[in-house]
């Protein structure tokens, strides 16, 4: 703004207030209240390390959603009355379909197609767009040519079909045991598991064992190179990663039978450090640790724990540091044995977690009866966990791995969390705590709690960033060093405490929903908005700037994250978002402003605009008088792949109002840009700027208000 060369002492000087680095939000505070570098509101934006403010990137689909022959039947549907189809042609991946009469039918909505030949020949659903009074459009994805369609065609109300896909119901990172850079996404559908695979986008199909089908969430990890898949309340799945039969069995189940003592008479031959066992019809596998009850003339280690490497029909192989056998001795070896109640199987539990070379699990379920069909029972207990021994997913010792947190206060477990060393963080409900010296000797481990004043409410916000783990609790999102968890007491300072609105916008009874990971420098939680039903908005903290730098929004039906996963195949891991149709989303991916959606089963993707707000903190030039705000000055710049705009308005307090200022001007792209511009004389205690995006990326570096004091008078006014 220009100046005088000089002023006199009646006048009133111009004065400037403004921000030339933005780093983070901070909406609990009045706005006026705001330090330089903070913000009242940013929205579908990135705060970089420079200080500058930009729209994020895009949100692009890897590959293709999960796309079916025909698509299930999903809530809600209409129940249309039969049309008989006309014609139906397809040109390249769109059906158009006419049918005798006026159909009725809706847009976005479920249309059944039966009768047909060629690639409809079986029933199916179809997600309709309607084109006229007798003609509407689908997609069958994947398809080229064009094709005409016979037969005696219905169009009518959805059908429902249990072999089609409808939902996601879990998923997890997965890596090919045989391969150092093959990386999968695994979807755990109603009916398969689909691997895509992460370098192009190829799928696998696993399939379930007979009689299995998914209708709730379910928790996905990969332990002992095992895809495994836990069932609240049922016999887990397991897979072995073999390609050539891509199949899931069901885990060990039923009453556990106590291993087997073997000590036929010169079982034992040792030569080289390689021990090898005769037992007749022995169960031993490949993995299995065993344990020397007897070692008779060997010079073999009583209790010790060896591996077994090798198994044939009747011997098993172990290597120890042991002299070799002038002739065969007679030793007593087999797994280890039980005492008090015994070993159980896996106790179908909710969830697992894989640290120290073993399962990690709430113990809610006990497993008896028969194998493939066994009783389970609940326990009514809601504050132990039981853990596997080392390298085997069937065996938990119901004592010597068995835990329980709470001491039977009115407390339950939520998650586990694998800590440095031997340590593991058990978050309930309402209070937190630490087992250390969870190794090789379970029996040495020490339970201690840390705090009764900070829970967890959902296992899936939990993320470690270093020494640090960040966890959503009833108070808002916590960041903690390790050796703080000591320190942990209600008058500790959430790190959400600056964006405490939002936390208040989370919908109560969705809270556990909320799903958060550390990627990229940066800590994304989603949630569920108030009144909303799926995860629809997330919050993003920028460990570099250390605050939180948007709440990115995307405002379309169907759109939800149910997990994050990150993966790279061997390159620089991006971010995975999965949403609950299938849908496997890049984020912070595309450079375009636009976000590419795939919103629903068998639909095709959609394009959708970004839409970003960035508001200033409110401008008062440091006093309570009334100012005149007359200019404003903003240096934008583009991105290096295309052109941008801003559009500006203004908002004061005091008196109280809103003048919008309409588009900055075009910059193209890689270039920047100062604008300069009135705010005609608007009279205020303070004034915001809030500047919203109307073409690309636009980069916002700084923002600068100009005015001067306008009423100096010590009588009151409005």
């Amino acid at each position: 703004m220009p100046r005088y060369s000089s002023f006199g002492r009646f006048d009133n000087q111009q004065v400037d207030d403004g921000d030339t680095v933005f780093q983070r939000i901070n909406s609990r505070l009045r706005p006026d209240q705001l330090k330089a570098g903070e913000v009242a509101l940013s929205e579908n934006g990135r705060m970089d390390v420079d200080g500058a403010w930009q729209v994020r990137k895009g949100i692009s689909v890897f590959g293709s959603p999960i796309t079916v022959g025909s698509t299930a039947l999903t809530l809600p549907f209409t129940l249309y009355t039969n049309r008989t189809i006309a014609s139906a042609t397809r040109s390249v991946t769109i059906v158009t379909v006419t049918t005798t009469a006026a159909h009725g039918f809706t847009s976005n909505t479920l249309v059944s197609i039966v009768g047909l030949n060629g690639t409809l020949a079986t029933s199916s659903n179809r997600l309709i767009t309607s084109t006229g009074s007798t003609t509407f459009t689908f997609v069958m994805p994947g398809l080229t040519g064009s094709e005409t369609y016979s037969g005696s065609g219905v169009a009518g109300a959805p059908i429902l079909d249990d072999t089609a896909i409808n939902n996601v119901y879990g998923s997890c990172l997965f890596s090919d045991p045989a391969s150092n850079n093959t990386e999968y996404i695994a979807l755990a559908t109603n009916t398969k598991v689909r691997l895509i695979k992460i370098s192009d986008a190829s799928v696998t199909e696993i399939a379930y064992p007979a009689a299995v089908a998914l209708s709730e969430d379910v928790n996905l990890i990969q332990a002992f190179n095992y895809l495994f898949i836990f069932r609240n309340g049922l016999t887990a799945l397991e897979w072995n990663g073999n390609f050539a039969a891509p199949t899931f069995a069901l885990v060990d189940n039923g009453a556990y039978t106590q291993p087997a003592i073997f000590q036929a008479a010169n079982n034992a031959v040792i030569s080289s450090g390689i021990v090898t066992i005769t037992a007749t019809a022995h169960t031993v596998e490949v993995g299995d640790l065993v344990r020397i009850s007897d070692k008779g003339t060997t010079g073999l280690n009583s209790l010790e724990q060896y591996l077994v490497y090798e198994t044939t029909a009747n011997t098993f192989l172990f290597k120890a540091d042991a002299p070799n056998t002038s002739s065969p001795a007679t030793v007593a070896v087999g797994k280890r044995q039980s005492i008090g109640l015994g070993f159980t199987h896996m106790p179908c539990p909710e969830y697992a977690i894989y640290h120290q070379r073993r399962l990690f699990m709430p113990f809610r379920f006990l497993s008896t009866g028969s194998s493939g069909s066994p009783t389970i029972t609940a326990r009514n207990v809601a504050d132990e966990i039981i853990v596997s021994d080392i390298l085997d997913q069937n065996t938990y010792d119901q004592i010597q791995n068995q835990f329980r947190i709470a001491s039977g206060s009115a407390d339950f477990t939520v998650a586990l969390q694998p800590f440095a060393e031997d340590n593991l963080i058990v978050f309930n409900r309402n209070s937190i705590h630490l087992i250390s010296g969870v190794g090789a000797d379970l029996g040495n481990s020490v339970v201690r709690e840390i705090t009764r004043e900070v829970g967890c409410c959902s296992r899936k916000s939990i993320a470690q960033v270093g020494n640090k783990i960040m966890f959503l609790s009833d108070n808002g999102v916590y960041g903690i060093e390790f050796d703080d968890l000591y320190n942990l007491r209600g008058v500790s300072v959430p790190l959400s405490e600056a964006i405490n609105p939002t936390i208040e916008d989370i919908e109560p009874t969705l809270v556990t929903n909320a799903v958060g990971v550390y990627h990229n420098n940066r800590y994304y939680l989603a949630y569920t908005a108030k009144g909303q039903t799926a995860n629809n908005k997330m919050m993003v903290y920028n460990f570099l700037n250390a605050g939180w730098e948007s709440i990115d929004v995307v405002n379309q039906q169907g759109w939800n994250i149910r997990d994050f996963v990150r993966a790279g195949a061997g390159g620089i891991n991006s971010l995975y978002a999965i949403t609950e149709f299938g849908g496997i989303h890049l984020i912070d991916s595309g450079t375009a402003a636009v976000d590419t959606l795939a919103l629903s089963v068998g639909g095709a993707s959609t394009t959708h605009s970004i839409e970003a707000e960035l508001t200033t903190r409110q401008y008062t030039f440091g006093t309570m008088d009334r100012k005149k705000f007359n200019a404003y000055e903003i240096h934008m710049e583009s991105s290096p792949q295309m052109e941008s705009n801003l559009a500006i308005s203004l908002e004061t307090e005091n008196l109280d109002g809103t003048e919008e200022y309409g588009n900055l001007g075009l910059v193209d792209s890689g270039e920047d840009e100062s604008f300069r511009g009135r705010l005609g004389n608007k009279r205020a205690y303070g004034a915001q700027l809030t500047v919203s995006q109307t073409v690309g990326r636009p980069k916002v570096r700084a923002i600068k208000i100009t005015g001067m004091l306008a009423f100096a008078s010590t009588t009151s006014a409005s």
